[in-house]
């Protein structure tokens, strides 16, 4: 394909994607400002309440999966016009619904919107392994730009029209949204480098992803992630009002913490990539996950009880070292999938990945809180620390696997020739 064509096509498809994936979670902040009119409405519990969460999380992991089974059989442009209708409707009828178990499952729905397998599969498709892993971070780093444009655009609707019908303005806008991006994304024609690839696993004798260990120790990291992430993005609030900061303060910081994501993202896609002429793919992604990535984060959330509590700059600075941590793993991790198996694996291999990590983000928002309530929030950190070092560890286990794997090698042969 003529390269001015394909390099037009691929910046219509990050385009398209980070658009979506920016509305989809700018939706899905909606709930946020439901809360506290469903916790009156139903007289809810703070636990029932974290289930709406959990309902998401297990919608994402879920969804995912089946979403990278039906793309390779249905195509993406169906699989994605099947879930976005279910997201809309479900985003729809959650300010009308008088069931609270309802909304749940409609929340459940609104968690197989989030598309993140779909629109990685997209995105691997249209870039080789040498650019991959920038333009899935910049894919990735949508979730942040997404929430908190959510969060400030709720924020100014829900005083003036309620938050019923900022929940509709808002799937309104993802409506439009849907239909620009079916409008500018194209399907990928194949890349170069998969023909050398399929040569090189032609002896793999045509295993299913799923067999494949890998994936499984990558899914494993990834819970570790999840359980970090969205552990620390489910409490850090609540540590924080605990250690007598104004609601102003706790939710600067916050922001803080949430808006990193949108510049350490890219930044980890970007930095393995220039890392896999040199190391081949495999270890480039794994060696960027275990030391720009979930080290990091791990120092931040050892640092948050011992240092936010002696001032707002403190509680600033250690919250963004803890925000940057894990978020740089999303370029990396979710690349690595198609660096290994080719682009057309991309979808089931995510999608098994997700799946396999989901958990991590249902139990620590539960899990970790309890814990602190009864031995302090220093462990409730250590305890977030320690699913970062472990996921460190698994990567640079995972690292260790690809050594005599050719195919591996020759992709950064490849990408080494094209540089």
């Amino acid at each position: 394909m003529n390269a001015r064509l394909r390099w037009s096509g691929s910046t219509a498809a990050l385009v398209g994607t980070t658009l979506m994936l920016s509305l989809v979670y700018m939706s899905l902040t909606s709930w946020s400002v439901a809360v506290n009119e469903l916790a009156d409405s139903f007289a809810l519990s703070p636990g029932a309440i974290q289930v709406g969460s959990a309902a998401l999380i297990a919608g994402y992991a879920i969804g995912g999966f089946f979403q990278g089974k039906w793309i390779p059989r249905f195509g993406w442009r169906r699989v994605f016009l099947v879930v976005i209708t279910a997201f809309l409707i479900a985003s729809a009828l959650i300010p009308v619904v008088p069931s609270y178990p309802v909304i749940l499952l409609l929340r459940f729905v609104q968690g197989w919107g989030c598309m993140v397998v779909l629109m990685c599969a997209i995105l691997s498709a249209w870039f080789p392994v040498k650019k991959r892993g920038l333009a899935i971070g910049i894919l990735l780093g949508a979730i942040g730009l997404g929430s908190a444009l959510g969060g400030y655009i709720t924020g100014i609707l829900n005083p003036i029209m309620g938050w019923q019908n900022t929940f509709w303005v808002i799937t309104a806008i993802t409506v439009v949204g849907a239909v620009a991006f079916l409008l500018i994304v194209d399907d990928a024609p194949p890349l170069e480098e998969e023909a050398a690839t399929a040569a090189d696993t032609a002896g793999a004798g045509g295993r299913s992803v799923y067999a494949d260990p890998r994936l499984w120790l990558l899914g494993a990291a990834t819970f570790c992630c999840f359980f970090n992430c969205y552990g620390m993005y489910a409490y850090l609030a609540q540590y924080l009002y605990s250690v007598g900061f104004t609601s102003a303060a706790v939710g600067t910081v916050v922001l803080v913490n949430g808006l990193i994501a949108v510049v350490s993202t890219p930044f980890g896609g970007w930095f393995s990539d220039r890392l896999v002429p040199r190391l081949g793919p495999l270890r480039a992604r794994t060696f960027t996950n275990a030391w720009v990535a979930m080290f990091v984060g791990a120092v931040g959330c050892v640092l948050i009880p011992h240092l936010a509590p002696l001032g707002f700059g403190l509680a600033l600075l250690t919250a963004a070292i803890a925000g940057w941590g894990i978020p740089a793993t999303n370029g990396p991790g979710l690349s690595l999938p198609s660096d290994l198996l080719g682009s057309k694996a991309a979808g089931p291999a995510v999608g098994l990945v997700i799946l396999i990590a989901g958990s991590g983000g249902i139990i620590a928002p539960a899990w970790v809180p309890m814990l602190a309530a009864s031995h302090g929030w220093t462990l409730g950190w250590y305890i977030t620390a320690a699913a970062a070092v472990i996921g460190l560890v698994i990567n640079l286990i995972l690292g260790t696997r690809g050594g005599s794997n050719m195919a591996d090698v020759a992709a950064g042969e490849r990408a080494r020739s094209n540089v």
